[in-house]
């Protein structure tokens, strides 16, 4: 009874606060598909369920979730979580094949969300008719750990030299002038290598047309990014990161992203794992985000 009155309270909370954040147009057609083998909860827009397992690193917080169908790995910015904690988060984020290199293990299915919400805030409650206090108590923080110097959305792409794959060294003010979309990647990624055939779709359409496309490996070896664009026959332009130089201003700190940048180097939008690229409802969403028409 005790454990359902407080999904019951997580449940509510949850909904109260997706419906204030709001989503929108391009925001819904982004969201990555689910796995319905591997995502237990994929009817809902929201997982909740009991905390089995925690591995935190320097950055995220991953946590095992039992839902009662099934258990399922998400990871946040760093949270305080402990085994046992009644949790709930967005399920509209799900990566499959998911590698991490900080823990060097993969997921068949994982959810990168912004928060938690856990049982401990909505408990930390004073009053439960005191319904402005339930609120704050129970909205969930809206600071998403990045990484060191990341350019987030709003801001405007620093200068640097990029060290072309398959073309020459260029810099990010080369492609200013139009909309530019930048995916960065990785050989050994799956995901990543799950949707460079769409992406080299849009890529024959649009680039150099109505925006450009470029992308950018974080792999350590230039042979085996060059070995994969190779094999892959991506005819954008690509180029190498070091140093995490281009990893961390982009905030990659998962991959694939994609990064949408309007003509003047704002950043605009980021997509945070694979898509199909050239469907009908990501170039509209693409479309909308840059504020031109694009024939499908």
């Amino acid at each position: 009874m005790k454990r359902n009155i407080r999904l019951i309270m997580l449940l509510a909370c949850f909904s109260f606060y997706s419906v204030s954040a709001g989503i929108s147009v391009s925001d819904t057609a982004f969201a990555a598909p689910q796995d319905t083998k591997e995502s237990p909860q994929n009817d809902t827009a929201n997982i909740y369920g009991k905390v089995t397992d925690v591995i935190a690193t320097d950055s995220f917080t991953y946590v095992e979730v039992d839902t009662g169908k099934g258990k399922v790995w998400a990871a946040a910015p760093v949270t305080p979580v402990s085994k046992d904690d009644m949790i709930a988060f967005s399920a509209r984020t799900p990566m499959q094949n998911f590698h991490s290199k900080s823990l060097g293990r993969d997921f068949a299915v994982i959810y990168f969300v912004s928060s938690y919400i856990t049982d401990k805030e909505i408990l930390a409650t004073p009053s439960p008719h005191d319904q402005t206090k339930q609120q704050q108590i129970s909205k969930p923080t809206t600071t998403i750990a990045g990484t060191p110097g990341e350019v987030r959305i709003g801001g405007y792409l620093r200068e640097v030299t990029l060290d072309g794959l398959n073309g020459q060294a260029k810099k990010f003010s080369d492609f200013e002038g139009k909309p530019l979309i930048i995916n960065i990647w990785a050989s050994w990624c799956g995901p990543c290598r799950a949707e460079m055939g769409s992406l080299e779709q849009l890529a024959q359409r649009y680039n150099g047309k109505e925006f450009n496309i470029i992308g950018i490996s974080t792999d350590d070896y230039r042979t085996k990014a060059e070995a994969f664009i190779e094999q892959t026959e991506i005819s954008f332009e690509n180029f190498l990161d070091h140093k995490l130089l281009l990893e961390n201003m982009l905030g990659a700190n998962t991959i694939p992203l994609t990064i949408l940048v309007d003509a003047d180097g704002r950043v605009l939008h980021k997509v945070r794992g694979s898509r199909k690229w050239d469907s009908p409802e990501i170039i509209s969403a693409i479309g909308e985000v840059f504020h031109i028409k694009l024939m499908h």
